[in-house]
């Protein structure tokens, strides 16, 4: 059976009704290391969530908590984010090439960046609310 979870330890910084704010810390591979300070790949990058849970009072600020998601939504981010935009790119590349020709190369180049900084800006303007259901977290008390 295929593992669709993806469990991070995290801690309560704030509650704010059925809200919580919490607080995981991600880490590279290499930096639970005993060598780690000696080497220059080691890092780690502190993250804020925030998680919706109908019964949010019952934890408080400091209590450690597994936050859950699933690996879907870590696909459906790299699509978003990454890989439509790309393919977007792309697209607007040649469409802009083919239409205006070699002699206008730069043009074509900036117009295509500019094309794409738009879809981010109307993903974010247009899609902030659908991301918000599409990538839901969970909790869990560690105990």
């Amino acid at each position: 059976m295929k593992n669709d979870v993806v469990k991070h330890s995290g801690e309560v910084l704030q509650i704010e009704g059925n809200f919580l704010q919490v607080k995981i810390v991600q880490t590279a591979a290499c930096s639970s290391c005993s060598i780690k300070t000696h080497c220059t790949t080691a890092e780690s990058k502190e993250h804020l969530i925030r998680v919706y849970d109908k019964e949010a009072l019952r934890y408080h600020v400091g209590d450690k908590v597994w936050v859950i998601g699933s690996t879907s939504m870590g696909r459906k981010a790299v699509w978003y984010g990454y890989l439509l935009p790309l393919l977007l790119l792309m697209a607007l590349l040649i469409g802009f090439m083919s239409w205006f020709g070699k002699e206008h190369e730069l043009s074509v180049a900036l117009g295509s960046l500019v094309c794409i900084a738009v879809y981010y800006f109307l993903l974010y303007y247009f899609g902030k609310d659908k991301m918000k259901k599409a990538f839901n977290f969970s909790v869990q008390p560690m105990n």
